[in-house]
């Protein structure tokens, strides 16, 4: 997707990232990430009956919901169980905002490349247009500016299965960019795996760190643009 790709911007590591990205790319400032999230527990508490069905249990979409809420620390820094996750939230961002969001993420994390549409409503006039793409690292996401006409993941499984009404219609909008995703994957070389421990693990007595602000440098960030 290198080629694909204009643009790489940094935002703090406080856990909050996931939450800065989308806040950057709306046009609000970073530091406004808790509006972003005050507009998502309003779009998934508004249209619960839309999301119940995606995240199978009332236990679960709690969980969600309460993920969403800031955290309450005095540093600001977000727990684990703050932290914006996908596909969880995905849905319910594009949703919110009523536009493409993309997830880029690196092969040897485990996770797939995938887009999210809004679950309920048809696109907008210009639906190719402003599509929001975040690129997750390892315990970060970067905001990606994407070039454009550029190939699109597939979109989630989720979406495919839990899509209401018109909103099938994002996916015939966007067909010939997934299918030249496809196409492009296709031709990328597989990455050698890295030998591990595995049968040979070491195990460490070593207590658990607290909890400290992620530092991502230019040097990571540069290194992240190298792997798209």
């Amino acid at each position: 997707m290198r080629p694909y790709v204009e643009d790489i911007v940094n935002v703090r590591g406080d856990d909050n990232c996931g939450f800065r990205v989308v806040a950057r790319h709306m046009g609000l400032n970073e530091e406004d990430h808790v509006l972003v999230r005050h507009a998502l527990i309003n779009e998934l508490k508004n249209h619960k009956t839309d999301y119940l069905p995606i995240h199978a249990t009332e236990r679960r979409y709690k969980l969600i919901f309460d993920g969403l809420h800031p955290p309450t620390s005095k540093s600001g820094i977000a727990p684990l169980e703050k932290w914006l996750t996908t596909p969880d939230m995905g849905h319910i961002i594009a949703s919110c905002y009523n536009r493409v969001v993309v997830l880029l993420t690196l092969p040897e994390m485990g996770g797939s490349c995938e887009t999210y549409f809004p679950i309920r409503s048809a696109p907008p006039l210009k639906p190719h247009s402003n599509i929001m793409c975040l690129y997750l690292i390892p315990d970060h996401f970067l905001h990606v500016k994407l070039k454009e006409n550029c190939p699109l993941p597939p979109p989630c499984k989720e979406w495919m299965t839990h899509k209401i009404g018109e909103a099938e219609q994002w996916l015939f909008e966007f067909w010939d960019r997934q299918a030249a995703f496809d196409d492009l994957m296709s031709k990328e070389p597989m990455s050698p795996k890295k030998p591990t421990n595995e049968h040979n693990p070491i195990n460490l007595d070593t207590p658990e760190k607290p909890k400290q602000e992620i530092e991502v440098t230019d040097e990571d960030e540069g290194y992240a643009l190298s792997l798209v």
